[in-house]
């Protein structure tokens, strides 16, 4: 960031030496708070659909896991097992991909 240095007279001096009224002082710095705090969200909203997709991975994994169990136990229940799996990945995708 551009240092700012605040003459005696009024007026903002920035780091290259150009002066810029308060006002527009004032109008930048709340701009690039703006930015910061969207680029902030960005970056916790990016983390937080990170980690659902993780733990979406890792439920998926589990319920396969369940299945092949199943499959020793009741095989004739193999389709349905897939079709429940299925719709859970399918239901998580779109949980995901709707997430912001």
């Amino acid at each position: 960031m551009s240092q700012e240095i605040t003459t005696l007279f009024g007026g903002t001096t920035t780091g290259s030496g150009q002066r810029i009224s308060n006002g527009v002082a004032r109008q930048t710095k709340r701009e690039a708070e703006s930015i910061a705090a969207r680029t902030e969200l960005a970056q916790l909203t990016d983390n937080a659909r990170a980690f659902l997709t993780s733990s979406a991975l890792t439920n998926v994994g589990t319920l396969v896991s369940q299945a092949e169990q199943m499959l020793q136990i009741a095989p004739s229940g193999a389709r349905y097992y897939e079709l429940i799996i299925n719709a859970y990945g399918v239901g998580a995708a779109n949980a995901i991909a709707r997430f912001s």
